[in-house]
């Protein structure tokens, strides 16, 4: 008789089955895909706070540096208006309203640029401003002296004018055939844009000519010989008149391309250079000021809730009435440059609001097919975050001296 022994031990370990891996895999696939798209999103998160925070950023930037152009506007002229030539007299601080540059118009400073392109038809509601800014550089001023001269007038003639002992030959044309300048006195009510075509120490004497570029002045008190008190010093002694280096500084956004770009003309600069691709528009509102009581009172333009939907370069007889000053006649009917002069000269503050985009989109936020949307701001939905930048500054060189209106509007 046989007998079978059977050997027990540890069974033999047992594998996965097929379609436990397959479900396996499956879960681990979703896990790894649901990972990925929260790492996705928590990249594209980041990316997008990185771009806001730059945008931010940018926007300070560029507020300190229009701020700072603001408190230089006026400097030696103040407030009072400036002759560039027969066809421009401007403010320290001139606005124009959503202007179209690609265009020449004889009043403004700039010639036709076929560069410039407003904004494209789905942003055509964010036009900019022009905002233009001028101030004389005090370095290398020229003091005027009536007493070597046809005293009290500190003008020998149309194109020379004395000065007194001394005077810095900073203003000599070096390189350029004349220096552009403006000749000031803070108790007159105007200023005269010059080209400086010679400064001679020895008989104390500039040269000028009135205009600007290639456009002359040829009548009033910038053109004409000595005559009247105008360019006489003021009594009581002391001088009064100067000649100062002109300098200015102009903002716009372009839209060449299909994408903004806040470009600035630097003093003495030729050509616009491109500040941020970031910054979308600029607006500028300006306050007017009366120092009739009560006091303190300002006037923005425009102000549409509180009646006056127009800017300065825009506003007419019947949308913005005025004070009438004890020595001035009312405003002819019709004339509009008289009553948008005498607004500019009692500008006082400046509003200026940027809006800055991010660099790129964000293609997911919105449906490229369909029409443009606004959000609560009124701004575009269209996958760029903005942060919209508001400040206003007080322009320390416009006085309110001289000026006493009798109130007739609020």
């Amino acid at each position: 008789m046989r007998t079978r022994f059977s050997q027990s031990g540890p069974r033999a370990p047992r594998g996965f089955t097929l379609i436990e891996v397959m479900i396996a895999s499956a879960i681990g696939i979703i896990v790894l895909a649901v990972g990925l798209m929260a790492a996705t999103q928590m990249q594209r998160r980041a990316l997008l706070e990185e771009q806001t925070m730059t945008a931010q950023t940018t926007g300070r930037a560029i507020k300190e540096l229009i701020a700072a152009d603001l408190m230089r506007a006026g400097a030696g002229m103040g407030n009072a208006p400036i002759i560039f030539h027969d066809m421009r007299r401007h403010s320290a601080i001139q606005v124009w309203t959503e202007p179209d540059l690609s265009a020449a118009v004889m009043t403004r400073p700039f010639p036709a640029d076929p560069s410039f392109a407003l904004p494209p038809a789905d942003y055509a509601d964010f036009a900019s401003d022009v905002l233009q800014l001028h101030w004389g550089d005090t370095r290398g001023m020229v003091t005027l002296q009536s007493q070597n001269c046809i005293f009290p007038n500190v003008r020998e003639s149309r194109n020379v004018y004395c000065t007194a002992i001394n005077p810095s030959t900073l203003l000599q044309p070096t390189t350029t055939p004349t220096v552009p300048a403006f000749a000031v006195n803070p108790n007159r009510q105007l200023a005269c844009h010059l080209r400086v075509t010679g400064v001679d120490s020895g008989s104390r004497r500039v040269l000028a000519e009135p205009g600007m570029g290639s456009d002359n002045t040829t009548s009033g008190p910038c053109f004409d010989t000595p005559s009247g008190t105008f360019w006489n010093d003021d009594p009581g002694g002391g001088n009064s008149w100067f000649i100062m280096r002109a300098q200015s500084a102009s903002y716009r956004v372009n839209w060449a391309g299909g994408t903004p770009a806040l470009e600035y003309l630097a003093p003495g600069a030729e050509n616009w250079v491109v500040l941020s691709r970031d910054v979308e528009r600029l607006k500028v509102r300006l306050a007017v000021t009366s120092v009739a009581p009560p006091l303190g009172i300002v006037r923005w333009f425009p102000d549409i809730p509180n009646g006056r939907p127009n800017p300065i370069d825009e506003c007419t007889i019947d949308t913005c009435p005025i004070e009438l000053h004890p020595d001035h006649e009312p405003v002819p009917a019709g004339t509009v440059e008289e009553l948008r002069d005498r607004l500019w000269q009692r500008v006082r503050e400046a509003e200026v609001t940027l809006v800055v985009r991010t660099a790129k989109q964000d293609r997911d936020a919105f449906d490229p097919t369909q029409p443009m949307a606004l959000d609560a701001e009124g701004l575009p939905v269209d996958g760029y975050k903005r942060r919209t930048f508001t400040f206003r500054v007080t322009l320390r060189n416009f006085a309110a001296g001289g000026l006493l209106p009798r109130m007739t509007e609020i």
